[in-house]
């Protein structure tokens, strides 16, 4: 029977190593980025082909306003100039599936059994 030692230096090693030398992990997206302007958004998803950002800000659009996914490494961007306000968005991915932000916690309900994502876009002071 081996012991508890000798299982755990195994692992202790390998989660202190796991940090040392090569490229650092992707970072997911992490839901609205409120920039200069307005807002950047972010949307995680390798297989998609398409993603565009749908809201009431655009009439809830689902073509209005495509992203992209520029070194096709899965991460869609978009900036959207936004006036201070509060706005519920979502992504529609391949023309078909509405999907609230997953990396976003702020939602409400969308009135068809989902939820909206919700961002809130701040005065910048004088």
């Amino acid at each position: 029977m081996m012991s508890r030692r000798r299982v755990w230096i195994p692992v202790l090693i390998t989660v202190l190593c796991a940090g040392c030398g090569g490229p650092p992990p992707p970072t997911p997206a992490a839901g609205p980025q409120l920039v200069e302007g307005g807002v950047l958004f972010r949307y995680r998803n390798p297989d998609a082909k398409k993603v565009c950002v749908v809201g009431d800000f655009n009439d809830w659009s689902p073509t209005t306003d495509p992203m992209a996914d520029d070194n096709s490494d899965g991460e869609w961007t978009l900036f959207y100039p936004l006036a201070p306000g509060t706005y519920a968005y979502k992504f529609v991915v391949d023309g078909k599936n509405w999907v609230p932000d997953p990396a976003n916690p702020l939602s409400e309900p969308d009135g068809f059994n989902n939820r909206n994502s919700i961002v809130k876009v701040l005065a910048i002071a004088p």
